[in-house]
């Protein structure tokens, strides 16, 4: 019986390998060396047949006894489910040796597993990510450079963060100056590539503010209709589903609860049970001629009998009317009896309104003190970016600029206009945001549940009245960052390393 396939750990990366040299008649059906990520549809294209030795020849006298008859062979068959599971597990777990062998940096794992044509330098993992952009993720510069001497491509483009990227892209994004200067200097990879996103190793440096690695890589102009194509399919993408939640806003309002009340109920409560009663009554003519027959046969009868009844009901009015006279006295005293009750019942509910009032008061206090709170912090940070950019400009002018630049000056500035016009709305915002929540519990303290009903209501109203701005400023925000992007591809296109 064979033995099972080794469980994959991160940790445990030494057994696979040694569990394969002890069964090498599995290698045959590994497609060595691995070059991508298997699939289970591509297992399917296997060999289903391969040489076996000939069968014995048949023991009759006859052909025993022939010399010239041919020996049949039988072909093994085609690999089970079980099989086909079995060999997936082992490709997957080579690959998934790699690359935690990579992130542990076990080179010696590494050179095994690719020097005996297991797996391919430049194999990637489930989510696109080659060798080489493992290693640069891990930060491991010796490892970068051994799987470049065992044949790695630093050229070969993987996937990182879902997109597309060359080892040299992944580390000029995470801002890797050695990796880079390695890539680039030792190893010849190139910066020039651009991804069919548009990017370029020089401008995601210069969008994650890596400084140091835009200084280090040469001037690149290129892909930029790429890039503001990608940001401007993101920005297409919110306004046409902005466009499509406004129109579906107003075609519920205008056209499915109008259609519901004149069309749908009319329909199922009047239209189609009068169609079902004339159908059946079609369907039951015979018998419904015969029924008119005998309701005309007892309608004088019927007559009869109904006038006597109102006759016999209009003599036996007056003794009623007076019987009913007789006893309003009684009545209008057991009124006036259940006076004192309502008059107690309305004064203890009156008494309990009273009662949760301090605690309303307790919570519209504490959200005015939040408020002064808050816009006393927000006040007093403008204070302090304020007087930190007084400072700042005359130790500039004092000391002549020295240890001081106007890029200093310039950030104690925006500081400021940060501090007024970003961080004191902010603060303003969360009071009125804190506002709706004290307004619920001020209802739900003096009215109950029907003050929660009350405030939900409420709250769908001005969802209702904020929904469409809401979705046209998605709209004017979706279009003006297309159009930032077209502006910043221009500085761009000026001035490489913006």
């Amino acid at each position: 019986m064979d033995e099972p396939v080794p469980t994959y750990t991160e940790t445990d990366t030494d057994g696979l390998p040694a569990w394969l040299e002890a069964n090498a008649d599995r290698l045959s059906l590994l497609q060595l060396p691995l070059t991508k990520w298997p699939t289970r549809t591509y297992l399917h294209h296997l060999p289903t047949t391969s040489p076996v030795p000939p069968s014995t020849p048949s023991s009759s006298p006859s052909t025993a006894k022939d010399p010239t008859t041919t020996t049949t062979t039988t072909s093994p068959p085609a690999p089970t489910q079980a099989d086909l599971d079995e060999i997936y597990t082992l490709q997957t777990s080579l690959i998934r040796t790699l690359h935690s062998a990579i992130r542990s940096q076990n080179t010696a794992l590494i050179s095994h597993l690719i020097t005996t044509g297991l797996v391919s330098p430049d194999v990637p993992t489930p989510d696109g990510a080659t060798p080489l952009i493992t290693s640069i993720t891990a930060g491991h510069g010796h490892v970068t450079s051994h799987l470049i001497a065992l044949g790695a491509d630093p050229n070969t483009p993987g996937k990182y963060k879902g997109h597309p990227r060359t080892p040299l892209m992944v580390a000029a994004a995470l801002g890797r100056l050695p990796l880079v200067k390695l890539l680039h200097k030792d190893y010849g990879a190139d910066e020039a590539i651009i991804a069919p996103d548009g990017q370029l190793a020089l401008r995601l440096a210069a969008d994650a503010g890596h400084r140091e690695v835009v200084d280090y890589l040469p001037s690149r102009r290129g892909g930029a209709f790429r890039r503001w194509r990608t940001h401007h399919a993101e920005a297409i993408r919110r306004i046409k589903k902005a466009g499509y939640n406004i129109y579906r806003f107003f075609r519920f309002f205008v056209w499915d609860v109008p259609r519901f009340f004149v069309w749908s109920v009319p329909k199922h409560v009047l239209v189609l049970p009068a169609v079902k009663g004339c159908r059946w009554c079609w369907a039951n003519r015979k018998r419904f001629a015969g029924w008119c027959r005998h309701q005309v046969r007892e309608m004088p009868g019927r007559v009869k009998r109904g006038a006597k009844a109102v006759w016999k009901v209009a003599k036996e009015v007056p003794g009623e009317v007076w019987s009913a006279a007789r006893k309003v006295p009684g009545e209008v005293w057991d009124v006036m009896k259940k006076i004192p009750g309502v008059v107690e019942r309305v004064a203890k509910a009156v008494w309990r309104f009273v009662c949760r009032i301090p605690g309303a008061m307790r919570t519209v206090a504490a959200w005015i003190w939040g408020c002064l709170k808050r816009a006393g912090v927000a006040v007093a940070d403008v204070f302090l970016k304020v007087v930190s950019a007084v400072h700042t400009a005359l130790m500039a002018v004092l000391g002549f600029f020295r240890g001081i630049s106007l890029r200093d000056v310039w950030n104690g500035f925006c500081e400021v206009l940060r501090a007024v016009f970003v961080r004191l709305p902010q603060a303003l915002w969360e009071g009125v945001k804190a506002a709706g929540k004290m307004t619920r519990k001020v209802l739900e303290g003096l009215f109950g549940c029907i003050g929660s009903v009350i405030w939900y209501f409420f709250v769908g109203l001005w969802w209702a009245a904020k929904y469409v701005p809401t979705q046209l400023w998605s709209i004017i925000c979706g279009i003006g960052s297309s159009i930032a992007k077209g502006y910043h591809e221009i500085l761009v296109w000026i001035n490489p390393k913006h």
